[in-house]
């Protein structure tokens, strides 16, 4: 008769089942990932004068029909202005074009 040597041998099959699981949670997160792109934004550097306010600064900027409050909450957001913010002469603010 045959006689079956009892020898440890490392398998190959926990790797793969290993690499299965990877596989099967990973595509997942891959195919839904998503890339977003901004466009580009030019700004214009806007000097401000003695008695500029925000809301006057963009409104002479807008573009005709524009949302005037709008642009005024995107312009300080950029510029990192709470509503309790004084602008000062000479402060230099960005105003997207």
């Amino acid at each position: 008769m045959l006689q079956r040597h009892n020898s440890s041998r490392t398998t190959l099959i926990p790797l793969i089942q290993f690499l299965s699981l990877v596989v099967i949670f990973a595509l997942p997160v891959v195919w839904g990932a998503r890339v977003y792109t901004s466009t580009q934004v030019s700004y214009a550097h806007v000097t401000v004068a003695s008695g500029d306010t925000v809301w006057g600064l963009v409104a002479r900027s807008a573009a005709p029909g524009s949302d005037i409050a709008e642009s005024a909450y995107r312009v300080s957001q950029i510029n990192h202005l709470n509503p309790k913010s004084k602008l000062h002469a000479g402060q230099i603010l960005l105003i997207p074009r």
